[in-house]
């Protein structure tokens, strides 16, 4: 695939989301790959360097975003960052996401005393807090600057540990909904602290996915949970964000639409011509390339070919589609790999006149 052959931009991604929510006319669809730590090749930092330095994080997220032109870039916490901050403990090295160790609510009894946290004063909440503000000052101007939460079921299965809050849905759903609770107030507390410098804050919650828990499980201990967090964004900042949700969600798409978020991104086991018809007319998609068989293990003509696909499902969406993946990248994917995905946006995601 030649250069040559590849249009390009004619607007910067902010440029692009005013001219798509105003019903103007726009080059091409967004393509907003979910990167996370993968941008720390861009720097040639360490993960754990990426994750303790605000500076460093920012500069390696700004430095992605001028080589690639996609339309978001983030900072984020994620799941791991939550519950840290609440005590669970996890594993870092240099060239993996965290992995957990110690879940910090080993005992019921612990749950009792259980309380939210100020993300302005704890752990990596803080630093976050203080590189998407860095991020918004170096490169806001040109591209939409956010952060990613972990949502409240999955940040409950790293405080609890995964079994054990499965075994407590049963055995003990008070226990979980004052979990969920505590859970929900630290995000709104750290959607709050971001909104000040102007970042808004997507949310995946891949616990809360029909492959791990039932249908009327995530009804009665998730869903009630999600909405007040979309309800803030909309009372605060006048429209919720993404919500992605890993594996199976089809069961739970007429609950997820209901929640209020503006967009939803969808795991690529879930297909999107499927998912335009539930969601299209009320809000936008976003997905979903197999971050692993086409990012990480494909070459630059599958992620072409899926990428192409994923658009002509959903170029006709009638509330906007982003094309992405379908779940967050390896941090081993190929570069070109990712400069694929936004050439694709480039050459099939053009609006036809």
């Amino acid at each position: 695939m030649g250069t040559a052959m590849i249009p390009k931009d004619e607007m910067t991604p902010v440029e692009r989301s005013r001219a798509i929510k105003t019903g103007r006319d726009y080059d091409r669809i967004p393509c907003s790959p979910m990167v996370a730590e993968h941008v720390i090749w861009s720097t040639g930092i360490s993960v754990k360097e990426y994750l303790y330095n605000p500076k460093l994080a920012a500069e390696a997220q700004a430095k992605a975003f001028e080589y690639f032109g996609y339309d978001s870039v983030s900072v984020s916490p994620d799941h791991h960052g939550f519950a840290e901050a609440m005590g669970s403990l996890f594993r870092y090295t240099d060239h993996e996401r965290p992995q957990i160790a110690q879940s910090c609510l080993r005992n019921l009894d612990d749950i009792e005393s259980l309380e939210p946290i100020d993300p302005k004063k704890t752990g990596r909440l803080k630093l976050c807090i203080e590189a998407v503000a860095r991020l918004q000052e170096a490169v806001g101007d040109r591209v939409k600057v956010g952060s990613g939460m972990g949502g409240p079921m999955t940040c409950a299965s790293l405080l609890r540990g995964a079994d054990n809050i499965l075994r407590d849905m049963r055995k003990n759903p008070e226990a979980v909904h004052k979990i969920m609770e505590v859970n929900t107030q630290n995000l709104i507390n750290y959607m709050s602290a971001c909104w000040e410098y102007g970042v808004g804050c997507s949310v995946g919650d891949s616990f809360a996915s029909c492959t791990v828990i039932s249908p009327k499980d995530f009804r009665v201990f998730v869903k009630p949970y999600l909405k007040r967090v979309a309800d803030w964004q909309i009372k605060n900042i006048g429209q919720a964000g993404n919500l992605h949700i890993c594996g199976d969600s089809k069961p739970i798409w007429q609950d997820m639409a209901e929640l209020g978020f503006s967009s939803i991104s969808l795991d690529n086991a879930m297909d999107l011509a499927e998912a335009k018809q539930v969601f299209g007319p009320i809000l936008a998609l976003k997905g979903n390339v197999k971050p692993v068989e086409t990012m990480l293990l494909g070459s630059v003509d599958d992620v072409i070919r899926e990428s192409k696909e994923c658009i002509e499902k959903c170029m006709d969406t009638p509330r906007g589609y982003t094309l992405s993946s379908g779940c967050t990248l390896p941090i081993q994917t190929p570069i070109e790999n990712v400069e694929a995905m936004v050439n694709a946006a480039r050459l099939w995601g053009r609006p036809k006149k």
